[in-house]
């Protein structure tokens, strides 16, 4: 077993609508961010990567790097479910906390859950999305920004791995996200 821990944040900016765990989530304002900023799916990357001694996603997908502008970041997490089952491993259980004062998140949790278990093709009930607020305190009790914290429990597999990174499903997973804005 492997235990990995992720954290993002991200300013809030110009916009209407934040992207936490895959779903548009109508605000006054959006966030500042080279791809979709959805700090849910960056800290549960970073939570995976570091579970697999593989860095994390600003390795895999640096801001610097003009192809991943605006990109959804269930691209990211499609990616790191890739790694982690090419190794050999699948998702025991994941723990995310978003700490924000705004938007109210509680609406969008189970769409959250079916997006990520989606991506990490695992049960819904082995992924945990929940919020809280930071009592007014620091930036996001300011209301300046957002912050996720991701936990994951990686297992190795009984049997063997068949998906593959050029596996026509996972493709055509991939493609889907990347075509479709609301995923």
């Amino acid at each position: 077993m492997r235990i990995g821990q992720g954290i993002d944040v991200h300013a809030f900016g110009p916009g209407d609508h934040v992207v936490l765990g895959g779903v548009h989530v109508p605000h006054d304002r959006g966030l500042v961010a080279h791809s979709d900023g959805d700090v849910v799916i960056h800290a549960l990357c970073d939570a995976v990567l570091g579970a697999l001694a593989l860095g994390d996603i600003g390795i895999h997908f640096p801001p610097s790097d003009a192809r991943w502008k605006g990109v959804s970041s269930r691209h990211f997490l499609l990616h790191c479910a890739t790694l982690m089952i090419d190794r050999g491993y699948a998702l025991a259980n994941a723990d995310v906390t978003i700490v924000c004062e705004r938007p109210k998140i509680a609406p969008h949790v189970e769409a959250m859950r079916r997006n990520l278990a989606t991506d990490l093709g695992c049960g819904i009930g082995d992924v945990s999305v929940k919020a809280t607020t930071s009592e007014k305190l620091g930036f996001t009790g300011r209301g300046e920004g957002i912050a996720a914290f991701a936990v994951v429990l990686l297992q190795r597999s009984r049997a063997p791995t068949t998906v593959a990174a050029d596996d026509p499903a996972l493709r055509e997973l991939v493609t889907r996200v990347e075509l479709d804005p609301q995923s």
